[in-house]
């Protein structure tokens, strides 16, 4: 096998039956004029080549000069920088930066392009501002794109007047209209931040392509007139006009799904030709298997990282479950060390325990309840034939699976009851038509025996500050009444909260005004910090691992090191899917810190 550099991809000469083999390389394509196969010119083709074809491949002179300028320019220097926990204050803006915080900025500037994976609250969003304030003193930052939670663009554009004094913020906000007026206005600013929420992005982006997925095309771009300007994919818009030189994507665990539009819109956006760096911050990069992290690294570089079936078939062990679908147990053994090799000359992630060792452990205990003779008749009526009748005489049916494991979780938590029909549409099976159907709609009721035992747990802690979380809006909801008819005064951050309401209940609750907050793990999970409280009760879990750990760390990042410890209170009904549910969620979390590796990190470091 041999490799020789071409004009801008590597090409192959090899013997026909090498041809099943060079398929097993991400990127690699036959080019039937040449009659050579090719792959693209990066890292992690080098790489993969080698763990391919090992002793076999044979690098002509200029692939291995190329090679070698690569591995000393960025791959050792980044090595060398990646698990460092202090790096000296070169820039006089870092002084007040933690020691670690000061080594990743030092790492996102000889990656070019990475994913800052440090725990949430280590500050990722001030090292990010460094690092762009350092490459604007070399002209290379500014405009700049940061996508990130709808929750977190205030954020944004506080730090960065502290950080990055030379952007001038313009956050994305309001009508349509509002909107592409911003965006217009920024894209005349040489020196425009633009920060805009993650919903956003696919109206004022064009959508990039994945697989075999056919782009809607208007009649200008080569459709056939059936699609209109405003619904074209390929179309040309706002934030793909802009020469943004870096691009950001906060909470970048949000476009770990390929397919999602959102997530091929924040692709095209970051991928025009002025685009020479790109950053994912994301304490939680895996929630589910390592092929998570694919489209995330697809955003950061596209060449390193340019196909998803072979990714998946190189370093993931795939199985395949009762019903025929696909699942993800981890790395490949016999992979894994060329997955990193190529993997963490593009990742740097710090453990709070290694980097903040005074923040307080997390003392974790569990409360089971038993459910009350109806919820466990109704629950079992349920778990046994997809069907139930409440005590109003109300027939529940759960016409799949999915729907039926809904429904035994909310009767974990609480009794249902019917609370009106609503008309849905949806696609008829046999005609392939667009129907109308009626159907009930239910809501969480008393009695609830987890609502009973967050009362006495807020008894017993004498008026200390408190988090109630839940996965439910609709349990938050029935904890709300039972704290309102208790007299507690507290402060309520669900999805339809606003922002100004959201903010004012924070700064009440940090003063001490407030001595509980109640949340939804979806709208409280992510951009507010609640150290003021020493104790978490979880009402329930999500099934995302993220939002948990997420939600948790609400209360234990910077500012908590005044406790001696956090205590996080699980609330679970015995006898249900929650029990299997937490032991699903340590599976997933065991299967993240195979990637992640924070016992190596500290294992290395004595801890």
């Amino acid at each position: 096998m041999y490799a020789e550099l071409g004009e801008d991809r590597i090409v192959l000469q090899s013997a026909w039956s090498d041809k099943e083999s060079i398929k097993l390389i991400p990127g690699a394509s036959w080019d039937k004029d040449d009659r050579v196969w090719t792959l693209p010119l990066s890292w992690s083709s080098c790489v993969m080549l080698r763990g391919v074809f090992k002793e076999r491949l044979v690098l002509g002179p200029q692939l291995k000069l190329w090679g070698m300028k690569e591995r000393v320019d960025r791959v050792d220097t980044v090595m060398a920088i990646r698990e460092k926990t202090d790096v000296p204050a070169s820039l006089s803006w870092t002084d007040s930066l933690y020691g670690f915080q000061r080594a990743g900025v030092a790492f996102l500037l000889a990656s070019g392009s990475a994913l800052l994976g440090d725990e949430m609250g280590t500050g990722k969003t001030i090292q990010t501002l460094s690092t762009l304030r350092a490459l604007h003193l070399e002209n290379e930052a500014l405009p700049a794109l940061v996508v990130c939670p709808n929750s977190m663009k205030a954020v944004w554009a506080r730090e960065a007047k502290k950080w990055l004094p030379g952007a001038v913020p313009y956050v994305v906000q309001g009508t349509a209209a509002k909107r592409r007026k911003i965006l217009t206005a920024a894209g005349e600013d040489p020196h425009a931040l633009v920060i805009i929420n993650f919903e956003s992005v696919r109206a004022h982006s064009r959508t990039a392509g994945f697989g075999s997925i056919r782009l809607a095309r208007c009649a200008d771009c080569g459709g056939t007139g059936e699609v209109k300007e405003a619904n074209c994919e390929v179309h040309v818009r706002e934030l793909n006009a802009i020469g943004f030189q870096v691009v950001v994507v906060d909470e970048a665990h949000r476009i770990k799904d390929a397919q999602a539009k959102q997530t091929r819109a924040i692709w095209a956006a970051s991928q025009g030709k002025t685009v020479t760096r790109r950053y994912a911050l994301t304490g939680t990069p895996v929630a589910n298997s390592p092929v998570d992290l694919w489209s995330i690294m697809h955003f950061v570089d596209p060449v390193d990282f340019p196909r998803k079936s072979a990714f998946v078939n190189r370093f993931c062990e795939v199985s395949f479950n009762a019903q025929g679908g696909m699942e993800t147990a981890g790395l490949r053994n016999d992979t894994k060390d060329e997955f990193f090799k190529i993997f963490h000359p593009r990742f740097r992630r710090m453990p709070k325990k290694l980097v903040l060792p005074q923040l307080p452990e997390k003392v974790r205990s569990t409360v089971f309840v038993q459910m009350t003779d109806k919820q466990r008749k109704a629950y079992e009526q349920m778990a046994e034939g997809l069907v139930t009748r409440l005590d109003d005489g109300t027939l529940m049916v759960a016409k799949e699976n999915i729907v039926a494991n809904t429904r035994l979780l909310q009767f974990s938590s609480a009794y249902m009851e019917k609370t009106g029909t609503k008309i849905v549409k949806k696609i008829d099976a046999w005609s392939g038509e667009e129907v109308e159907e009626e159907v009930d709609v239910f809501a969480m009721r008393e009695p609830s025996p987890k609502l009973d035992a967050m009362e006495e747990i807020l008894d017993s802690m004498n008026g200390k500050p408190v988090v109630i979380a839940a996965e439910s809006r609709q349990l938050i909801k029935l904890a709300e009444t039972r704290l309102a008819k208790a007299g507690v005064e507290f402060g309520l951050i669900v999805g339809d909260t606003p922002q100004w309401q959201r903010d004012l209940y924070v700064q009440q609750f940090q003063k001490g005004e407030l001595k509980v907050i109640l949340l939804t793990m979806q709208a409280g999970g992510v951009g507010i910090t609640l150290t003021a409280a020493d104790t978490m009760i979880c009402l329930q879990r999500s099934w995302s691992e993220i939002i948990n750990k997420q939600t948790e760390d609400r209360i234990h990042r910077i500012g908590s090191e005044v406790h001696e410890s956090i205590h996080i209170i699980d609330i679970v009904t015995e006898d249900t899917v929650e029990v299997d549910q937490v032991a699903k969620l340590v599976i997933k979390a065991e299967i993240a810190q195979e990637v992640v590796q924070d016992a190596k990190t500290l294992q290395n470091a004595a801890l």
